[in-house]
C-alpha cells in the first residue's frame, strides 16, 4: 500500500477530510481542514481513495491532543477542539440536508453537550488475546482482521462502568476463557440516578461461571449467542443474577429498559431533544408515535393527547413501554408490537400529531405513503442519520412546511449527530 503526502481541505459527510491528490479525492479520518498529513492508501478506484493517517505534518490550530489511542475507532473527532466539532456538525447537517431535499434548510438551533467523555449509555466490548491473557478491544476502523486494545475500556462511557467491565475480565482470565468461547460484553449505564447491568455473550453453553458480583453492577447475564452469527444476539440466558434492565430518570419521568432494547446514548441531549419535541407538540385528540421504543417520547407527551398510540417492533421494548406506561400512570397510552410499515392502517386514521424517531435507514417507504394519504397536522421526525432524514423530508415537503430545525450533539467526539425537524400541514 503506498503513502502519500497531501493537503486536507475539509471535513465531509462521513465525518472524514477531503484532500486531492493527482487529481483524485481522497479521504480520511483524524485528519482536519486544512492540514498537511501523511496517509496510507487502503482502498482505491479511479475516481476516488480511502486512506489512514500516519502523521500529521502541519497541524491545524483547531487540533487538540486525543484522549486515547484506539479513538480513531470509537470517536475520531476526539482531535477536534468541541466548538469547531459543533461548527462543524452544524455545517453538514445542513449541507446533507440541501443535497437531499434541494431546498435551502437551516438549523434554528445546535445543543452542544457539557459533557464530551462518559456520555454513553451502552458500550460493547470485544475480546482479542490468549487465555489467561485476554484483553478488551475495539475492531479498527474499515479493517475487521485488526483490532485496538483497551486495558482501561472506553473514554466514552463512565469510569464506572469501565471499572465493572474491567473486574468482569479479571474473572474471564481467571478461567482461561478463550476468544473460541467468548463473543462481546455489553454495559448498559442508566446515569440518572445511575445502575449499570453487564450482558456477556458466549459461543459455548456449558462453561461454568463464578459468582459475577462485581461492584458497580445491578446485574449481570451470561447470554449464549451462536457463533456463526457476528451480531451479539439473544439465543439463550446461561445464568443471570440481579435487574436485567435499568431505570432512566428523564423530565420528572422514570423509564426502564432492558440489556438488550434500543435507549438513546446521551441523556443530557436527549432531555433538550424532549423538551424541544414538547414545544412542537399542541393538545390534541391523537398523537402517534412510531418506532417508540420503550416509550420515553410518547409518554413524555401523554398529558397534550387524548390518546397515545405507539409501534414498536421489537417485543422487549414493547413490554418495556407497557411498564414505563404503568410506571408513569399513563392511561392514555397504547402500545402495539409491529413493524411501522405493517401497522393496521386504523392506527394511522384522524392522527393530529405524528412523532418518528426512526434506525440509521430513515423511514420505510411504505410508511411515507400512509402519512401522505392521512395528513396528519404535524410531523415530528427525530433522526440519528440526515441523509435519510432529508430524503424523507423532501416527500413531506410537497405538503407540509418545516417551522423548525434543531440539531443535537447525542455523540461528542463523533461524525454523528441528532436532528429534529418539525413539519406543518400547509
Amino acid at each position: 500500500m503506498r503513502e502519500i503526502t497531501l493537503e486536507f481541505k475539509k471535513i465531509v459527510g462521513e465525518g472524514k477530510a477531503l484532500g486531492r491528490s493527482e487529481g483524485k479525492v481522497v479521504f480520511c479520518y483524524g485528519v482536519l481542514p486544512e492540514e498537511t498529513a501523511r496517509v496510507r492508501i487502503t482502498f482505491e478506484k479511479k475516481n476516488f481513495a480511502e486512506a489512514e493517517l500516519l502523521e500529521i505534518i502541519t497541524p491545524s490550530p483547531k487540533r487538540v491532543e486525543a484522549k486515547e489511542d484506539h479513538y480513531l475507532s470509537c470517536s475520531p473527532w476526539q482531535v477536534m477542539e468541541y466548538g469547531f466539532q459543533c461548527e462543524t456538525k452544524k455545517g453538514i447537517i445542513e449541507d446533507l440536508l440541501y443535497q437531499t431535499t434541494k431546498e435551502t434548510i437551516r438549523l434554528d438551533k445546535f445543543y452542544g453537550a457539557s459533557e464530551i467523555f462518559g456520555y454513553r449509555t451502552k458500550i460493547e466490548y470485544s475480546f482479542t488475546g490468549e487465555p489467561g491473557a485476554l484483553s478488551f478491544a475495539f475492531h479498527k476502523r474499515g479493517n475487521y482482521r485488526e483490532k485496538y486494545l483497551l486495558p482501561q475500556g472506553c473514554a466514552l462511557i463512565s469510569p464506572a462502568a469501565n471499572a465493572a467491565a474491567v473486574a468482569i475480565l479479571a474473572k474471564l482470565n481467571e478461567l482461561k476463557l478463550s476468544t473460541a468461547d467468548l463473543k462481546t460484553l455489553i454495559i448498559r449505564e442508566a446515569k440518572n440516578p445511575g445502575a449499570r447491568v453487564a450482558a456477556l455473550f458466549m459461543k459455548r453453553q456449558d462453561i461454568e461461571l463464578p459468582d459475577m458480583k462485581v461492584d458497580g453492577l445491578d446485574g449481570f447475564l451470561a447470554i449464549y449467542s451462536d457463533p456463526i452469527s457476528s451480531v451479539s444476539q439473544v439465543d439463550g440466558i446461561i445464568k443471570s443474577w440481579g435487574n436485567d434492565f435499568v431505570t432512566e430518570e428523564i423530565l420528572g419521568g422514570k423509564f426502564s429498559y432492558g440489556f438488550d432494547c434500543f435507549f438513546q446514548n446521551n441523556m443530557e441531549l436527549f432531555a433538550e431533544a424532549l423538551k424541544e419535541i414538547r414545544a412542537a407538540a399542541f393538545k390534541c385528540g391523537k398523537l402517534v408515535d412510531l418506532y417508540s421504543g420503550v416509550g420515553v417520547i410518547g409518554l413524555t407527551l401523554r398529558d397534550l393527547a387524548d390518546k397515545v398510540y405507539a409501534v414498536e417492533s421489537s417485543e422487549s421494548s414493547v413490554k418495556y413501554a407497557a411498564l414505563n406506561a404503568e410506571a408513569n400512570g399513563a392511561r392514555n397510552f397504547q402500545i402495539a408490537c409491529s413493524l411501522s410499515e405493517k401497522t393496521s392502517g386504523d392506527l394511522f386514521e384522524g392522527t393530529d400529531i405524528l412523532v418518528l424517531d426512526p434506525p440509521r435507514a430513515g423511514l420505510h417507504n411504505k410508511v411515507i405513503k400512509r402519512i401522505m394519504e392521512i395528513l396528519p397536522k404535524r410531523i415530528i421526525y427525530l433522526s440519528c442519520n440526515p441523509i435519510t432524514q432529508g430524503r424523507d423530508a423532501a416527500f413531506f415537503m410537497e405538503k407540509y412546511k418545516i417551522v423548525r430545525a434543531v440539531g443535537f450533539d447525542f455523540y461528542p467526539n463523533t461524525p454523528h449527530a441528532e436532528t429534529l425537524l418539525v413539519f406543518e400541514r400547509e
